[in-house]
């Protein structure tokens, strides 16, 4: 039995990470299409709202919020909703594999944040780790070769990580910590949708109408697939292989994305790009690694 869970853990979070990593994949056409950013994000988070949601009646979880819960919620969802935007609007400057392997790089900035605030002890590895991530970030970003990495893109997806690293480091710190991990994201894609429904009426003529089968399918599986699927199916995976190996997994969503980005859009695969990735990746498995060693002491 205890294999048997094994397999469906490192089965679930193959699943969570590779449609997380197939962001690109369903944004990048809509994009294309010239529906602004706002509009897709709304569309995004309410069909991940409706996917969610779906779980949580079979499951018939209370679905009641404290006042105090709904102002903690509204913070998370005002960090994780900038990174969601930021991750995708860096689109627009650097190839998509790129991009997400940076928003990946998050457990370093996460890691920096504990330091400074919650001062969490440093050690040699720590400082290695982060020196591996400012190495492959600049690989990323000045080793392009073909012209495709623009400073700009780099900027905006490092802020990604950041903000998702707040979402990180907050949470624990909440009362919300003690919700229901489906509840808590419902709600707060929920926040986001009406957060970027207010945005689209402020600085655009509203929610842009879908006015294409293309369009709609690509949103929904955005939507379904990886907002709503990839996040169901990490609680899970969680529980059957522990969050150590659920984390060190996740180097499939930057992997996914590099291997849409490649074999789906044309963007080249450079030497300094290859290097990049190889470093920071490496730098937070190391992280991983020192934190587990951390743990066990």
């Amino acid at each position: 039995m205890q294999v048997s869970n094994t397999v469906k853990g490192f089965a679930n979070r193959w699943v969570s990470a590779t449609s997380f990593g197939l962001i690109p994949l369903f944004s990048i056409p809509v994009m294309a299409t010239g529906m602004h950013l706002s509009s897709m994000m709304v569309y995004r988070f309410a069909f991940g709202c409706l996917g969610i949601l779906a779980v949580l009646l079979w499951k018939r979880v209370d679905m009641k919020l404290s006042l105090i819960e709904f102002g903690e919620i509204c913070l998370l969802a005002l960090f994780y909703d900038t990174e969601a935007l930021l991750m995708i609007l860096g689109y627009n400057y650097i190839p998509s594999g790129v991009a997400t392997t940076l928003v990946f790089s998050y457990p370093i900035w996460t890691e920096l944040l504990m330091l400074i605030f919650f001062h969490e002890r440093f050690s040699l590895g720590t400082l290695g780790a982060m020196t591996l991530a400012i190495m492959g970030v600049a690989c990323m970003s000045n080793m392009g070769g073909d012209g495709s990495i623009h400073p700009l893109g780099v900027v905006i997806e490092m802020a990604a990580g950041f903000s998702y690293a707040l979402y990180m480091v907050s949470m624990p710190h909440m009362r919300v910590r003690h919700m229901g991990s489906l509840k808590l994201t419902f709600y707060v894609f929920l926040i986001g949708a009406l957060f970027f429904v207010i945005l689209s009426f402020f600085f655009f003529d509203g929610v842009r109408a879908v006015d294409s089968t293309d369009v709609f399918v690509n949103l929904a599986l955005l939507g379904i697939v990886s907002t709503a699927l990839s996040n169901v199916m990490l609680i899970p995976a969680i529980k059957q292989i522990g969050a150590t190996l659920t984390a060190i997994l996740g180097a499939f969503e930057p992997l996914t994305a590099m291997i849409i980005s490649i074999l789906v859009f044309g963007d080249t695969l450079t030497p300094g790009i290859c290097i990049g990735f190889v470093f920071i990746i490496s730098a937070v498995l190391l992280l991983i690694f020192l934190k587990m060693k951390r743990h066990e002491a």
